[in-house]
């Protein structure tokens, strides 16, 4: 299940730097920035349907309008006269298991129905008791259908990626439903963590994913929304 995210650009000044085994200059001029991001965090070249997974998930999670949580900080930041470099970091520090990184607590929980070490009735059960939210399930703008979910489960079918983990977070929700009687749409977060669970994905790895991404759409909000400051 978990895999050892070990690859690293080691540079003592005197020898080339190196990724994994090769000089990364070499990786750096052939290969996508993507595969980079997919031979990190699991120790392996991808295929070209592992690949574009990942690119349609990092294009999605790269920004979710002013509103989200991580955008509102940055924004916040600028106002205060931060640099980029603060700014972005506050951002970023806004990602947690509600914004974000709700994928990884809900891989591990994938992992375990898989492994037949947690029962999908009793999980359920058991959050709606303690009320915890269901991580995967819901959002405050989608009441519906997320359409990014459906965009990344639709594409991973017609890759022909496997269907066992989206099954089991379609599960996850008709159970919810039945227990509850609240029909919550299957959100973004969710269809990631199938979609990672299906590559073999270290739950860490959901994570660090939506930083890359989101990163880059927070260097957006700042440079637009601080021009005049330039």
């Amino acid at each position: 299940m978990a895999i050892t995210i070990k690859h690293k650009i080691e540079d003592d000044e005197i020898t080339p730097a190196m990724f994994g085994g090769q000089e990364h200059l070499e990786i750096a001029a052939n290969q996508s920035f993507t595969q980079t991001i997919f031979q990190s965090l699991t120790e392996k070249e991808g295929t070209k349907e592992e690949i574009k997974i990942l690119d349609l998930i990092l294009n999605l999670s790269y920004d979710h309008g002013p509103a989200s949580p991580s955008a509102q900080a940055t924004l916040n930041a600028i106002e205060q006269g931060k640099t980029m470099g603060q700014a972005i970091g506050e951002g970023i520090s806004q990602i947690d298991d509600s914004h974000g990184g709700a994928g990884g607590p809900l891989m591990e929980v994938l992992y375990k129905i898989k492994n037949n070490e947690l029962r999908i009735e009793d999980y359920v059960k058991d959050n709606i008791e303690q009320g915890k939210r269901i991580p995967g399930l819901g959002h405050r703008v989608y009441k519906d259908i997320d359409p990014r979910a459906e965009l990344i489960m639709n594409q991973a079918q017609e890759l022909e990626m496997g269907s066992e983990f989206m099954d089991l977070v379609k599960m996850i929700k008709e159970e919810f439903f039945k227990q509850s009687g609240k029909n919550l749409p299957v959100n973004i977060d969710g269809a990631i963590a199938a979609a990672f669970c299906t590559l073999g994905l270290n739950p860490k790895a959901g994570i660090a994913v939506f930083i890359i991404a989101r990163s880059l759409g927070l260097s957006a909000h700042y440079i637009n929304n601080s021009e005049a400051k330039f």
